[in-house]
């Protein structure tokens, strides 16, 4: 029979394993998830290893689901089931036994961002009872960005002065790995490039280099105007920042899991940008006893 269990602290290299060998198994072309790998995931996405659950049978992992955990939600950053035990309902019972603990312990809602391409891993939290509510899509450079013309305009600028002029919406419109807390939690890897006037910043950037992937990540644009504002310059001076954010030689430039509220997807494909893979994010509450 097989075993379920939510995990400890002291369980990391076990949920790893499971992660390899229920999950990653799924996505060949993907790497391997390593203890370092977990951890980092701990200190920026908010994991919890305590939200957190593996099944087993003769002692090997056989399916799991991991979560993190903010103040007012829980997200289901991954769930997965070996391929030799799918369709026998392990992810459905690991879901189950989440919810029924959040349900006591908080807090209630729990979301999730399902990618396109998963109909099994849709129609699984859809039966669940969570419900569609919002998309996000990954866009990339299919070509290098050619600098602006001019760039006199455009200096550094730090996540600690974007918050301070209220710029970063801290609101539920975002995708879990673009909210306020995780770029927080990366603000040392974080670059900032505005134009501001002698008022307030009009168009802003933040990036991360990810050097092993050799990958430039934009985690968060806007202007003024977005917070209000009607200035009809204000895509044009977002275009500036992002052509001079993307002169970063070999590296390729992504913006991932944006959604249409943080930066209109057309304004994107304007500067040049090519949409990907899509997500769905679901929402459910926790309940004591799941259907």
């Amino acid at each position: 029979m097989p075993s379920y269990r939510f995990c400890r602290s002291d369980d990391i290299p076990l949920l790893v394993d499971a992660l390899n060998a229920c999950y990653a198994v799924h996505f060949p072309d993907e790497p391997t998830l390593s203890v370092a790998d977990f951890k980092r995931e701990i200190r920026e996405l908010s994991v919890w290893s305590s939200s957190c659950m593996v099944a087993s049978a003769d002692c090997d992992p056989i399916a799991v689901v991991t979560g993190a955990k903010r103040e007012r939600e829980t997200f289901i950053h991954r769930i997965g089931v070996r391929p030799d035990f799918l369709r026998q309902g392990h992810a459905r019972h690991l879901l189950d036994s989440l919810s029924q603990k959040f349900s006591i312990l908080g807090p209630p809602r729990i979301v999730t961002e399902v990618p396109e391409g998963q109909p099994a891993v849709r129609d699984l939290f859809e039966a669940m009872g969570y419900e569609a509510e919002q998309q996000f899509a990954d866009f990339t450079l299919p070509k290098p960005l050619a600098p602006p013309r001019v760039a006199d305009g455009v200096s550094k600028i730090s996540l600690e002065d974007l918050l301070r002029y209220e710029l970063l919406d801290p609101g539920e419109s975002r995708s879990w790995e673009r909210r306020l807390e995780t770029l927080q939690n990366r603000k040392d890897q974080l670059q900032g490039l505005a134009i501001a006037s002698d008022t307030r910043v009009e168009a802003y950037v933040l990036y991360r280099d990810l050097a092993v992937q050799g990958r430039r990540e934009i985690v968060a644009l806007g202007t003024a105007r977005q917070r209000g504002n009607r200035e009809t310059d204000a895509p044009v001076l977002l275009e500036i920042v992002v052509r001079v954010a993307c002169q970063a030689g070999a590296l390729d430039v992504t913006v991932p899991k944006v959604s249409a509220e943080e930066i209109p997807w057309a304004d994107l494909e304007s500067m040049g940008f090519r949409m990907g893979r899509t997500y769905t994010r679901y929402a459910a509450r926790a309940q004591s006893h799941t259907g």
